[in-house]
C-alpha cells in the first residue's frame, strides 16, 4: 500500500483494476464501509486505528489505518480447487471450467517449504516428479516426460512472465531461476501443442511479481540449514495508481550433502507495470542470473551403498562442474485495442554463456535468442451465449556457438568440434471457446509448428569431416478438443482430446561424443482425458483426472562404450493413469487455540510401459517405463495458532522405479516426512515479521532423488540429503 495525502482507501486486484464491494470494518468498534464501483472507499475519522479489510474470493487483510490514504492490493485466495484461476490453454477462468489437466501453485505453497529449490513444492502436484540430482541441476517430469532427459530439462515447455525461457532448441535451463524469481506457477499436463507449442510433457509458466503483501513494502530473508547452506533474499516494491516497480536479489550457496557437491547461485531482477490508460500496460522485466555448481556424478550399487556421499570417480580430478550465466530483457504490452479485442504482446532477448567440464569432455557454448509471443483475443456472442476466439504467434530464434574440448585436469584441451547453429521455430495457434448452454461449453484449438535447425560443424577433429547442413522436422498440426459439463452447482466433468509433438533437442542431435544424429524424428502423441471435479462440501473439494497417452517414435537413451549418453526413436510407448487432488478446509478463522487447519492430498498411479519396442533382438515390449514410479502419494497438513505460531507437516511416498529398459534394475521405494515451525508478528501494524525452523527428511531415510536411466557401469543412482535442518527469518517493512 502507499501512503499519500487524503483520507480514502482505495482497493485493487494484482492486476491494479479497481474491486468494488470490498469490506472495510473498524474493529475497536466493529462499524464499516464498503467500497464503490471505483474501488475507493471515503473512511470516517479512524485515526491508528486497526481495520479488516475483507471481499468475496480474496485474502482477507487486518492493518493500522493512521488517518492517510491508502492502496490496498488484495490477493485471491479461492476456497475450492476448481474456484482457482487459471489461464489454461488461452481462455482465462476457473478450473472448475477448464477442460484438461491443469494446476496452481501459489505463494502460499512455495513459502510453506525451505526455500532452497522448487522440489518438494512442486512435487505436491500428481503427475508430476521434480527431481534435483546435485544441489542445483533439476529435471522435471511431467507423466513420465524424462524418459529421455539424463540431464536439464526437456519435452517440458517453460514461460517466465510470458515468454518462453525454453530456448527453441528444447533445452530448458530451470536450475538457474531463484525461488525470489517465482511467485506462482501454472502447470499444464500432456500434450500442449495447440496452444504452446512442441512439448508432450506439458508447460510450467512462472510468473514472477505478485503483488498482496508485497506491495509499497521491502523485504528481506536469511536462511540458514545444514550442508552449510546460507539463502539471503531482498525485495522491494514502489506502487502507485499508474506503476510499480519491484527490485529483486539474491544469493544462496550452499557446500551440498555429497562430496564435490557445492553450488553458488546469484540473481538480479527488476519489474515494472506502467498503466497509461485504463486499456493499456506497458511491462517490463530485467534478468540476471549467475550460478556456479560441482557435479557428483552417478553412483552404482556399489558404491552406493559403501558410501553414499562420494563423487563419481574422476569428477573431483577433471573438475566435473557447471557455470552458466543469463541476462534477459523483456518488454510487454497489453492493450484493448477495441471493445472486446484484446491484445497481448511480450518480446524478449537473452544471452547466454555456458562452461561445462565433465569426465568425458569439456564444454564451452553461447547462445543469444530472441522470442516473440502474441496473442489475441476476442470476445464473441452468438445467441446471447458467451464465447471467444483467441489466436496469436510465436516466433523464436536462436544463434548457438558450441565448442567442446578434451578435459585435462579440468581445464580445456585441444578442441575436437565446433558448431555454429542457427535455430527457427514458429508456433502459430488459434482457440475458439463457446458456451452452448448455461451448463455446456466446448473448446477447440489448433496450431501449426515449425522447427529447423541450421548447423555449420567449423570444426572436426574427430572424424575430419566438417561440414554445413540443414536438419528441417516435419511440420506438425496440433489440435486440440475439449468439452465442459457442470453437473448442478457442485460438480463438473471435462472430456479432451489433444495431439502434439516433441521435437529432439540441440542436445540430442549434436550428441558429446562428436556425432551428429540426423536421422532423430519428433515424437508423436495422442492424449484422452477425462477431468471430474467437484466440491461437494464448503470444506472439501477434489480434482480427479484418467488419461491414455499414445506416444510414437519415443525417444529414449543408451550409452556407448565410453559411457556417452546417445539417444534414439524406441517404438511406442502406452501411458494410461488416474491423478487425483483433494483440498480440505476443515477450519478457517477458527476463535479458538486453532486459528486454521487444512490439508492437501495429491496420490498418482502412473501405469506406463513399452509397446513394440526391439533392440539388437531384446524384445523389451510391456517393460515399465524407466524413470517413473506406479504409485505416488504426497499429503499436506497445515496448522496455524491464534498466537501467531504455525505448523507445516509433509508427507511424501514414492514406488521403487525401474532405471533401464530392461527392468533389470529399481530404485527403492521410500517414505520422507517435512515439517517446518514457525512464528509470525507484527510491529505496529507496520512491519511484519516471520521466525521459522524446519527438518527435511525427518526420518532420515536412504533415497535417490535424481536417477539416471539406462546409465553406464550401473550409474544409477544420485544419493539425495539425509535428515538436514534448517532455521530463518523474514522481514517485511510497509512503506
Amino acid at each position: 500500500m502507499i501512503q499519500i495525502h487524503g483520507q480514502t482507501i482505495r482497493v485493487k486486484s494484482e492486476n491494479l483494476e479497481p474491486l468494488a464491494g470490498v469490506n472495510i470494518v473498524n474493529l475497536s468498534d466493529q462499524s464499516g464501509i464498503s467500497t464503490g464501483v471505483d474501488g475507493t472507499a471515503n473512511i470516517p475519522n479512524w485515526q491508528n486505528t486497526k481495520i479488516r479489510i475483507s471481499a468475496v474470493g480474496y485474502k482477507t487483510q487486518a492493518l493500522v489505518y493512521r488517518g492517510k490514504d491508502l492502496l490496498v492490493i488484495m490477493e485471491l485466495d479461492p476456497k475450492a480447487l476448481d474456484e482457482v484461476e487459471v489461464e489454461g490453454f488461452l481462455s482465462q477462468g476457473t478450473l472448475g471450467n477448464q477442460p484438461g489437466s491443469i494446476s496452481k501453485i501459489d505463494r502460499l505453497t512455495l513459502n510453506r517449504f525451505d526455500g532452497t529449490n522448487l522440489t518438494n513444492a512442486v512435487n505436491t502436484i500428481p503427475g508430476i516428479r521434480f527431481e534435483q540430482r546435485a544441489a542445483a541441476s533439476y529435471r522435471v517430469s511431467i507423466r513420465g516426460s524424462s524418459i529421455r532427459s539424463p540431464f536439464g530439462v526437456r519435452n517440458v515447455k517453460v514461460y517466465w512472465n510470458g515468454i518462453p525461457f525454453t530456448e527453441p532448441g528444447g533445452n530448458t535451463f530451470l536450475n538457474l531461476l531463484d525461488l525470489s524469481n517465482i511467485d506462482d506457477i501454472e502447470i499444464l499436463k500432456g500434450p500442449s501443442a495447440s496452444a504452446y507449442g512442441a512439448s508432450n510433457g506439458g508447460v510450467l509458466k512462472l510468473s514472477s511479481t505478485k503483488l498482496g503483501s508485497n506491495a509499497n513494502a521491502t523485504s528481506i530473508g536469511f536462511l540458514r540449514g545444514d550442508f552449510n547452506t546460507t539463502r539471503l533474499t531482498a525485495r522491494t516494491n514502489l506502487l502507485t495508481d499508474k506503476s510499480s516497480l519491484t527490485f529483486k536479489w539474491s544469493d544462496q550457496s550452499a557446500d551440498g550433502y555429497r562430496e564435490h557437491n557445492a553450488m553458488d547461485r546469484s540473481t538480479f531482477e527488476v519489474d515494472t507495470r506502467f498503466f497509461s490508460s485504463e486499456s493499456t500496460v506497458f511491462s517490463g522485466s530485467f534478468l540476471y542470473l549467475n550460478l556456479d555448481y560441482q557435479i557428483p556424478g552417478g553412483l552404482n550399487p556399489d558404491q552406493r551403498d559403501e558410501n553414499p556421499q562420494q563423487s563419481r570417480p574422476r569428477s573431483i580430478e577433471r573438475n566435473s562442474s557447471l557455470q552458466n550465466e543469463l541476462f534477459l530483457v523483456r518488454l510487454g504490452l497489453e492493450t484493448e485495442l477495441q471493445k472486446g479485442w484484446n491484445m497481448n504482446t511480450n518480446l524478449g532477448l537473452s544471452s547466454n554463456q555456458f562452461v561445462n567440464p565433465f569426465i568425458l569432455d569439456f564444454k564451452r557454448d553461447k547462445q543469444q535468442v530472441f522470442s516473440l509471443r502474441s496473442e489475441f483475443e476476442n470476445e464473441v456472442n452468438i445467441n446471447e451465449r458467451s464465447g471467444s476466439l483467441n489466436y496469436g504467434l510465436e516466433f523464436q530464434r536462436s544463434y548457438f556457438d558450441g565448442k567442446n574440448f578434451g578435459n585435462v585436469d579440468g581445464r580445456a584441451d585441444t578442441i575436437r568440434f565446433a558448431d555454429e547453429i542457427d535455430i527457427s521455430q514458429t508456433v502459430a495457434f488459434a482457440a475458439y471457446n463457446q458456451e452452448l448452454t448455461e451448463s455446456t461449453s466446448f473448446t477447440v484449438g489448433l496450431s501449426f509448428n515449425d522447427l529447423t535447425y541450421d548447423i555449420n560443424r567449423t570444426i572436426d577433429r574427430i572424424n575430419n569431416n566438417p561440414q554445413q547442413f540443414e536438419k528441417e522436422f516435419d511440420s506438425f498440426l496440433a489440435t486440440r478438443i475439449g468439452i465442459s459439463q457442470k453437473l448442478g452447482d457442485a460438480y463438473s466433468l471435462h472430456f479432451s482430446l489433444s495431439n502434439g509433438l516433441s521435437n529432439p533437442t540441440t542436445t540430442e542431435v549434436r550428441t558429446n561424443e562428436g556425432s551428429i544424429n540426423r536421422g532423430l524424428q519428433s515424437e508423436k502423441g495422442t492424449n484422452y482425458e477425462i477431468n471430474f471435479r467437484g466440491s461437494p462440501t464448503t470444506k472439501l473439494s477434489f480434482d480427479l483426472a484418467l488419461f491414455q497417452f499414445n506416444l510414437n517414435d519415443a525417444i529414449t537413451t543408451f550409452t556407448d562404450g565410453q559411457g556417452v549418453v546417445l539417444f534414439r526413436n524406441a517404438g511406442e510407448t502406452r501411458q494410461s493413469g488416474l491423478e487425483l487432488s483433494t483440498w480440505m478446509n476443515w477450519l478457517e478463522n477458527g476463535t479458538g487455540f486453532i486459528k486454521s487447519l487444512s490439508s492437501k492430498l495429491a496420490y498418482t498411479y502412473h501405469d506406463f510401459s513399452f509397446e513394440n519396442y526391439v533392440d539388437d533382438g531384446d524384445d523389451f515390449s510391456g517393460n515399465a517405463l524407466p524413470g517413473t514410479a506406479p504409485n505416488v502419494v504426497n499429503v499436506q497438513t497445515d496448522f496455524s495458532f491464534s498466537n501467531g505460531l504455525y505448523l507445516n507437516l509433509t508427507y511424501h511416498y514414492s514406488d521403487a522405479i525401474p532405471l533401464n529398459d530392461q527392468n533389470t534394475f529399481y530404485s527403492r521405494a521410500y517414505n520422507l516426512i517435512n515439517t517446518k515451525l514457525g512464528y509470525s508478528g507484527n510491529i505496529k501494524g507496520k512491519t511484519n515479521y516471520e521466525l521459522f525452523v524446519g527438518i527435511d527428511n525427518l526420518l532420515d531415510v536412504s533415497y535417490s532423488l535424481g536417477n539416471d536411466l539406462n546409465a553406464f557401469g550401473r550409474r544409477y543412482f544420485q544419493p539425495a540429503a539425509t535428515r538436514n535442518l534448517y532455521f530463518g527469518l523474514k522481514l517485511n517493512f510497509r512503506h
